[in-house]
């Protein structure tokens, strides 16, 4: 079966992640809670994110599927309001590249469960030094990040592993700037 593996982060009023978070936040939060032993043995390095099955187990993509009319919703009604990220890749998932790019260390920086979150204005401030340290790559750093993208993404675009690697830390910034919160999420399409 093929599927398309989306990952979008979006700036949204407090509002939105105020009405939002009583839906998705329980099922993020257990999953966090559930999955840390996996998210240790991935560190150690007992997991490998380039084996699917273990991807699909630790990262959890479908774990908000059962809320994508309320994200189809949130995405469409701000998708105008300024850069986020959006990448997808056919057959696999964006934010379980960026995680085997960014190597654990990296990548625990993050808040959430493997690009699923929800923020308050006040926690994209809080989260933002952290994320953009964890996104601050040098050259060779860079081009390493771009090699594990590809170890793990077999179909993605230039434009989408890009769009991991650059547009994460805009947004963030985007968010901060105007005060507004972020929704990070995971979806399959088939």
């Amino acid at each position: 079966m093929s599927f398309t593996g989306w990952w979008i982060v979006m700036p949204v009023p407090g509002e939105v992640v105020a009405g939002a978070a009583p839906l998705l936040g329980p099922p993020i939060a257990a999953q966090a809670a559930t999955g840390r032993a996996a998210f240790e043995r991935w560190r150690s390095g007992a997991l490998d994110l380039r084996e699917r099955e273990e991807q699909y187990d630790l990262a959890a993509p479908d774990l908000l599927d059962d809320h994508l009319d309320l994200l189809y919703e949130i995405w469409g009604a701000h998708e105008k309001s300024g850069p986020f990220l959006a990448a997808s890749c056919r057959k696999d998932h964006p934010a379980a590249g960026l995680a085997h790019a960014l190597g654990p260390q990296r990548f625990a920086e993050l808040p959430g469960w493997f690009g699923n979150f929800v923020l308050t204005p006040e926690q994209v401030r809080a989260t933002l030094p952290a994320v953009t340290a964890a996104l601050a790559l040098d050259p060779a750093q860079r081009a390493a990040a771009e090699h594990r993208l590809h170890e793990v993404l077999d179909e993605v675009t230039d434009e989408d592993a890009a769009a991991l690697l650059d547009a994460l830390a805009p947004a963030w910034q985007r968010a901060r700037d105007t005060g507004r919160g972020l929704i990070g999420a995971q979806a399959t399409a088939c």
